[in-house]
């Protein structure tokens, strides 16, 4: 009798790619791309327009993560009330603020070593004792509703619906479950 074993195996290659509304000239329904994939061995690219950035999937998969909290904190300002992510580990260091209005606001903030070349910045390593020049990541809850990603000194505003994309995106590129509103609480 032979006995016949299947195993799947997941695609290497994964792409998706969206327009994303210009948050800052919305009004002129201005777009521009993003795309995201899975690269060989163990990272993952994103690109807005002509930026291209690299990062190891350990670090694609934290600044999903802020992404999303920061979008949880964007909606829960319009609701009513703040879903607050549960706890776990990340190179972010993450912290929330009220304001005397009672809008919260998310800041996550890390820092990485990177390699840099022509047409990319690869953010390889969390950030070591021994780095030289590290570069700081940033992921902010904007004032008007939007959400914020900083990669070194680019800045890009982009929408709720962008940013659930965005951070879903990633979490497929590093082959994990797509981010939900499970495991959170709620702040007053």
């Amino acid at each position: 009798m032979k006995i016949v074993v299947k195993t799947e195996m997941q695609p290497s290659f994964f792409f998706a790619e969206r327009k994303f509304t210009s948050w800052h000239e919305r009004a002129h329904d201005k777009l521009y791309p993003c795309q995201v994939s899975r690269q060989e061995k163990g990272y993952v690219s994103l690109r807005f327009g002509n930026l291209s950035y690299s990062f190891a999937h350990a670090i694609a998969e934290d600044i999903a993560r802020c992404i999303f909290d920061a979008d949880l904190v964007t909606v829960g300002n319009l609701k009513g009330y703040i879903p607050k992510p549960a706890m776990r580990e990340s190179a972010f260091d993450q912290w929330y603020k009220r304001n005397t209005d009672g809008v919260w606001s998310y800041f996550g903030e890390g820092g990485f070593s990177v390699h840099r070349s022509e047409s990319e910045l690869s953010f390889m390593e969390f950030l070591t004792d021994d780095a030289e020049t590290p570069v700081n990541v940033g992921i902010y809850t904007a004032t008007d509703g939007g959400v914020m990603l900083v990669l070194e000194t680019a800045s890009y505003l982009f929408s709720m619906l962008d940013a659930v994309w965005l951070s879903n995106s990633l979490m497929e590129a590093v082959r994990e479950e797509p981010l939900d509103f499970l495991g959170t609480s709620t702040m007053q």
